[in-house]
């Protein structure tokens, strides 16, 4: 029987990552009672939420087994033992058979991209359509959970890789070279995207914290960011990698045309009639508009970099 289990917020400030507990289920399956078929699935959600976990991502994993019971306790206890609930991460794992029996998870999904979503309510949805939860603190990973369920290929998609680091390595600097990561920006762009910041002269590719991620490859087919990851030259003894379906860089998230007047929180786009266009303190730009007889003030700060550098252009009219 095939089946699909959502998990998020299984990280804290302090460190850990949902995707490599996914990574580290997926490594369970060659000798537990359930197999993983087809491409576990990466689900960015609202990037404004301010209590969003670190890498503001789900994971969706789809399983096949026949002892659907005893998988999905064997993924709680894996969440359990795993997550850094110790460190302020509220674990939520949802069990979901078929996404056609559940058409309001949709909605979950499209409202967690766009807005604030509460838990309760689908935890009470979830409840009453007899779907599977498990929940550890305050339980608020139950909504990345549940609208991670829905999400696949018939979504506006990409692909990326993502290499992990042994545990004694976690916390210590990453070493790869530079200079491959721009050699393979320049070999396989645009298949492959967000490798490099020829600006900065830095590589995009890595994280900073004390994760276990090593790195990630994003693009367009699973085939290119295998390759592309294999021509990257590091120094490090990776656990391994897994290629995720997912809908970064998208922009999902920018599909819904804002409500006026803004709720707090919430992402999407507008259109406008720039009146004023200005720099400000810190490289940041602000931008006055009137979109639908209302006036929208806007900045477009130094750190998102050729955004900032094309809102630079603006002019009134």
């Amino acid at each position: 029987m095939k089946c699909l289990v959502g998990i998020d917020d299984t990280d804290s400030s302090k460190g850990f990552c949902t995707t490599y507990l996914a990574f580290k289920v997926a490594s369970q399956s060659s000798h537990a009672n359930f197999r993983v078929f087809g491409y576990p699935r990466l689900v960015r959600l609202n990037p404004n939420i301010p209590f969003k976990t670190r890498g503001n991502a789900a994971v969706c994993l789809p399983l096949e087994t026949e002892e659907v019971k005893e998988t999905f306790e064997s993924v709680c206890s894996i969440v359990e033992r795993l997550s850094d609930a110790g460190n302020g991460a509220n674990p939520g794992v949802v069990l979901l058979h078929d996404p056609r029996t559940a058409p309001y998870l949709r909605t979950v999904y499209l409202a967690a991209l766009h807005g604030v979503v509460n838990k309760e309510r689908v935890a009470n949805q979830l409840r009453e359509n007899g779907v599977p939860t498990f929940q550890l603190g305050n339980g608020m990973g139950l909504v990345g959970a549940a609208a991670s369920v829905t999400f696949d290929e018939s979504y506006d998609h990409t692909y990326e890789l993502i290499a992990y680091r042994r545990r004694d390595f976690w916390g210590t600097p990453r070493r790869f070279d530079p200079a491959s990561v721009q050699a393979m920006d320049r070999r396989t762009s645009p298949d492959t995207f967000n490798n490099y910041d020829y600006h900065k002269e830095r590589p995009l590719i890595a994280p900073h914290g004390p994760d276990p991620v090593f790195l990630g490859v994003r693009g367009s087919t699973p085939g290119t960011v295998l390759r592309a990851f294999q021509t990257l030259r590091y120094e490090e003894d990776l656990e391994g990698h897994m290629i995720y379906l997912t809908n970064q860089g998208t922009d999902a998230h920018l599909e819904h045309e804002l409500e006026l007047p803004l709720k707090a929180y919430s992402s999407g786009w507008l259109e406008g009639e720039i009146v004023s266009a200005r720099p400000g303190p810190g490289g940041h730009q602000y931008i006055h508009l009137i979109s639908r007889g209302a006036r929208v003030d806007c900045a477009v700060y130094e750190p998102t970099g050729d955004l900032n550098r094309s809102a630079r252009l603006l002019i009134p009219g």
